[in-house]
């Protein structure tokens, strides 16, 4: 997409625009200067453009000159206005800063005569608070003696940057930019205080997520998380080339590697963990600099020589810190022998359980040995050596009642390899048998002797020590019996048959069944496992689990598993009360409390565990009506197991029934507590929705509907999170909530609030964890009334917030930052509590709410007292003043200064007379009225008539008047009637200026009485206004009649004041004045239009009147007119005598 920003110099045309001038340009294309139709019909368009622009800046289309472009418009302007102006001076203010075609036009200027002495106007812009892009127009008012101007300037605003390796970095994007290309530059950058500059006038949710981050880390991951929270890239995961590998019978020591992909760049830190100790691997953690591009190749060993015989299994887990990675790795290393005997054990394992079955269900047991038999022939272990099968024979046969075959092999068993061999567990199993078979006598005394002496040489062997517990008499001792078995099995025997020759000895006397040890509760889950236990032990266990005053797991299943097989009353008694002396109060114990409440069962604090233990949901069906007559009166109940049981009343109960008009006001009062504590979930939903209603709604009440309907449940399925922070836009750590695994509440107050997470080791994570939120309470009723609460809590934080004003944070902020109004109300009340001493700051602050139309009495006397600006805001203040009967003495002091010494004076007649009634400095009076008589005289300035009257007071003050005073007040007064106060004075200012030679044309405007006195009656004035600097010539005929053959005279003419030349002539009736003027400046030779003038008539007074009356005169009446002017110019002779 193009952007074009040159629209200035040339742009494109609007459809209409384009039409007209494809018209004109093809149709009415004639010359506009010319006379033919064709021309005629052009030059309308012209007058027409002129007439609409014209309309549009309300001036004459006169005044509009069309030109081929701004640089012909600069010169045209420029030099026009120069050349037109040279008499006033040839001094040119400009700046430095102008475009070329100003530049150029001022150069050219000064090479026709023009100058100007260079100045440098230096100032310093405060821009500090204004935003990049800022655009500030402003003026600077420069009053000096060659007028007042106004310099325009306009400041921009710039980002500042920060110079780097990838260029400059002014804001996020250029920041993002060189983390692609060198991520440790842009850390060290990220760590650095220049990092503000960067992030200035970024989103202030940007910049308070810094300032935190600097409070937390500012390692890599932190700048990563950085990134990633302010949208600027995503979260680093990483992929596995595959997540298992199997090895099987290796030989050596063999590396292997786990190829790794990255989605994108980045930092992220990668910890390893290892289980197996055949695994070896060369590190414990990486980072994705380790990565080539976004590959990775991590690698590892297998060393079989610490594996164990058969399937070896470990892990190696990639741990990052959005994600856990699991590299699954099995070694199988199958050795035949070891192999061989393990069959052999599982095998020898499944013959007893086989046993035991057929024990418990009362079967015949030959089955089960035929079947033993084929089993044992199958195994290799045993086929080595042709003498176990044997023995293994001869038991089954004993087992099975058949003791002649069982005596049949033995007999015919070899008896003495055992002794060459020295098997003790082999020589001991034939000696074992044998005693079974004889039952009693020598022989079977010396099997025991032999047992017990190969028993002391192997105290660990679990088969000895059952072949002695079944024929050693010492044994018969039931307690030293389940002692000897106890210590095996907790040195790691956990043969079957050890059980079972510790539960053969419960069978024989359930009253060695004791205390419910570890080791008895592990032979009860052996006889329930087994099916071999009988209703009387399970009932006397029962009864000593009753008696438990600890808890214990193990014993607990047992029960629950003996309850399955046995379920009596006595035993799920014994479950619950063991249960509740343990304090168990998981989902699983609820199930065995209810079957105790449906039971009817008589058990201390049995409901109140149904309750704690009953599930949350458990809401669509009615509690058992004994549970709900129990807490009718009131509960000690954790509140969320309070919450179930009213919630469920709510549900499956009606509201007029006699029941939840017992709970009822429990229910509302426990409703309005936990609202007040803030506390919400689905299940207090369902009561506040019933229970609180509005007419009981206080302040602190709907303070607490506003929370809980901004309260959020949040979820991550990613571990190690410690705690969940609430950071508001402002940067503010609002909340900070340690996390658990079932979620946490948080209050989202505001949509640009940010979620940010804290591990257990102290990381900080923002938006690179996977979250869920969920709104816990939202309705409509309640939120009416929250949005009324919140507008005052608004307000009421507004007020908080609202700092109050001070003169320190305006010097700071300015008015930008500040209500005008209350800027206002402050600089009042300091001037009328402080007084009105002169204070720049005040001042300037006073000036800028005058211009925005905030001001008083007070603020505008301050103003008239000390303010000075440019002409044009002082005459603005001083016309506000003069409304409010403000005196403006110094004001009006001021401007009249101001414009004298700047010789730009515009309305300022009403000032000077404000000021001229008050004390007023003579010096500045009298230049005042000089500098303005001079304008009205020499360049006919409009002047008002109380200037004038200023200056006829003046005199009769009898103050010394300058001679241009005078002279203006003759001008003023020669085109207006005159007061018969004023004759006198006039008549002598006419007479002064006279005598002074200082003639002008105007007095000829005068009565002829008053001419006559100053012998001014019969003149003729020519007047001439020339340049400065001009020398003036007049070339002039007096013609008489109409006769055009007389030659001009010329004659140099000196200035009667300044540049204003006068000629005077004496014109008789028949004679008519041409002339004409030449003005001469430096090369520049002006000459004028001949111009035609006639004398006016006067009356015959005089001698030059009455020769002038003689002229139109003929014959006769001539010749006696001559005849009396002769004699009364020679009396007036004789009479007049010259001294």
């Amino acid at each position: 997409m193009e952007a074009y920003f040159d629209n200035s110099a040339t742009t494109v045309v609007t459809e209409n625009v384009k039409d007209i001038v494809v018209k004109v340009m093809t149709q009415d294309y004639g010359n506009p200067s010319s006379m033919h139709m064709v021309g005629v019909n052009a030059e309308k368009y012209i007058k027409q453009a002129k007439e609409n622009i014209s309309k549009i800046l309300k001036t004459d289309p006169k005044e509009i000159y069309f030109t081929s472009g701004g640089t012909e418009s600069n010169n045209l302007a420029i030099i026009g206005s120069a050349n037109a102006n040279k008499r006033a001076g040839n001094r040119i203010i400009t700046t430095k800063i102008e475009h070329s075609s100003v530049a150029a036009t001022m150069k050219y200027l000064e090479e026709q005569g023009f100058e100007g002495n260079p100045v440098e106007l230096r100032f310093t812009y405060d821009g500090s608070g204004l935003a990049p892009g800022h655009v500030e127009q402003g003026k600077f008012t420069i009053v000096c003696n060659g007028g007042e101007f106004e310099v325009n300037f306009t400041a921009i605003i710039e980002k500042p940057s920060v110079e780097t390796s990838c260029g400059r970095v002014q804001n996020i994007r250029d920041f993002k930019r060189l983390a692609m290309e060198n991520f440790i530059e842009a850390h060290r950058l990220f760590r650095s205080r220049d990092f503000y500059d960067v992030i200035k006038y970024e989103e202030p949710r940007i910049k308070a997520l810094y300032d935190n981050i600097r409070k937390w880390s500012l390692g890599e991951q932190a700048m990563e998380e950085f990134l990633v929270g302010i949208k600027q890239k995503e979260c680093i995961f990483l992929t596995m080339g595959r997540n298992q590998r199997t090895f099987r019978n290796l030989k050596e020591a063999t590396r292997e590697i786990i190829h790794f992909t990255k989605n994108t760049w980045g930092f992220m830190p990668v910890k390893v963990h290892v289980s197996g100790d055949f695994i070896q691997i060369g590190r414990d953690n990486f980072t994705t600099d380790d990565f080539v591009g976004n590959l990775f190749d991590f690698s590892y060993i297998i060393h079989p020589e610490k594996a164990h015989a058969g399937n070896n299994y470990g892990q190696i887990v990639f741990e990052s810190p959005y994600e856990s990675l699991t590299y699954e790795v099995m070694l199988a290393n199958h050795k035949d022998h070891a192999e061989n005997r393990r069959v052999a054990d599982k095998t020898i394992a499944s013959i007893i359980k086989d046993f035991l079955a057929c024990n418990a269900e009362g079967k015949d047991l030959t089955a089960w040995a035929d079947a033993t038999r084929e089993k044992l022939k199958g195994l290799d272990i045993y086929s080595e050596d042709g003498d176990v099968y044997p023995l293994f024979d001869a038991h089954l046969n004993l087992l099975c009642k058949e003791p002649d075959k069982a005596s049949g092999i033995l007999d015919d068993y070899n008896y003495s390899r055992f002794s060459v061999n020295k098997d003790s567990v082999i020589s001991s199993y034939y000696l074992y048998l044998t005693a079974l078979l004889r039952k009693s006598g020598s022989q079977v005394n010396k099997a025991i002797e032999e047992l017990n002496k190969a028993y002391m040489k192997e105290p660990t062997s679990w088969e000895l020590v059952c072949m002695l517990i079944d024929i050693d008499p010492e044994y018969k001792n039931y307690s030293k019996k389940l002692q000897v078995l106890e210590r095996h099995c907790s040195n790691g025997a956990n043969q079957v048959i050890l059980y079972w020759q510790a539960y053969r000895g419960f069978l024989e006397k359930p009253t060695c069944l004791k205390k419910l040890s570890a080791f008895e509760v592990q032979i009860l889950n052996f006889a329930q496992k087994h099916g071999v236990l009988t209703k009387e032990i399970a009932l006397y266990m029962a009864n000593l689990a009753s008696q438990q005053r600890t808890y214990d797991k193990n014993l607990d299943v047992v029960m629950q598993k003996v309850y399955r097989i046995f379920p009596d009353p006595q035993i799920l008694t014994a479950i619950c009360t063991h249960l509740i002396r343990g304090n168990r109060t998981t989902p699983e114990c609820f199930k065995w409390y209810a079957l105790a409440v449906k039971e009817d069962l008589k058990i201390a604090q049995l409901f109140e565990y149904y309750m704690m233990t009953v599930d949350d949901k458990y809401l669509d069906r009615q509690f058992p009506k004994s549970v709900l007559l129990y807490f009718r009166h009131g509960n000690t109940l954790e509140y969320k197991k309070a919450a179930v049981l009213y919630a469920n009343l709510i549900n499956c109960e009606e509201e007029s029934s006699e029941l939840y008009s017992a709970y009822r006001e429990q229910m509302e009062r426990f409703a309005w507590m936990q609202l007040e504590n803030r506390r919400i979930n689905d299940i207090l939903h369902i009561i506040y929705k019933r229970c609180c209603t509005e007419r009981d709604m206080t302040p602190e009440r709907i303070r607490a509907v506003y929370d809980i309907c901004h309260a959020y449940e949040i979820k991550t399925t990613v571990k190690n999170m410690a705690f969940v922070m609430v950071i508001e836009p402002d940067g503010t750590i609002s909340q900070k909530v340690q996390y658990s695994a079932d979620g946490v509440i948080v209050y989202l107050y505001n949509k640009d609030a940010r979620i940010v997470w804290e591990s257990k080791d102290g990381r900080h994570y923002i938006d690179s964890i996977p979250y869920e939120t969920m709104r816990m309470f939202y309705e409509n009723r309640y939120m009416e009334i929250c949005k009324k609460y919140q507008e005052e809590h608004e307000e009421e934080e507004r007020k908080k917030e609202k700092k109050e004003l001070t003169w320190d944070m305006l010097r700071e902020h300015g008015l930008e930052m500040a209500d005008e109004k209350e800027v206002f109300k402050m600089c009042s009340m300091r001037l009328r509590e402080e007084g009105t001493e002169e204070d720049d700051f005040l001042l300037a602050l006073c000036f800028e709410l005058f211009l925005k139309d905030q001001y008083d009495k007070q603020t505008l006397s301050y103003l008239a007292e000390y303010y000075c600006g440019s002409t044009r805001n002082m005459k603005k203040l001083w016309h506000v003043a003069r409304d409010y009967d403000i005196t403006t003495y110094k004001l009006s002091e001021r401007i009249i200064t101001q414009m004298l010494f700047s010789e730009t004076m515009f309305g300022e007649e009403e000032i000077f007379a404000d000021y001229y009634e008050g004390r007023t400095y003579f010096r500045l009076k009298r230049a005042y009225l000089a500098y303005v008589s001079r304008e009205y005289v020499v360049n006919g300035r409009q002047v008002k008539g109380c200037i004038f009257v200023i200056i006829a007071n003046e005199y009769r003050k009898e103050e010394d008047l300058p001679d241009i005073c005078k002279i203006a007040l003759l001008k003023y007064y020669s085109s207006r009637e005159v007061h018969q106060e004023l004759e006198p004075m006039l008549r002598e200012f006419l007479r002064e200026m006279c005598e002074k030679q200082l003639y002008f044309s105007f007095y000829l405007k005068y009565p002829e009485n008053w001419l006559r006195e100053v012998q001014l009656y019969d003149k003729t004035m020519i007047e001439y206004h020339a340049k400065p600097g001009s020398k003036v010539a007049i070339s002039y005929q007096i013609r008489k009649g109409e006769s055009d053959n007389m030659n001009y005279q010329e004659e140099i003419l000196l200035p009667a004041y300044e540049d204003t030349y006068i000629k005077s002539f004496i014109l008789f009736g028949d004679e008519s004045l041409r002339y004409y003027f030449t003005e001469t400046n430096k090369d520049k030779v002006t000459v004028t239009e001949k111009s035609d003038y006639k004398p006016r008539e006067v009356r015959p007074i005089g001698k030059f009147g009455r020769l002038n009356d003689m002229t139109s005169l003929k014959n006769e009446a001539l010749a006696i007119a001559m005849k009396e002017f002769a004699t009364e110019k020679q009396l007036a002779e004789d009479i007049f005598v010259a001294y």
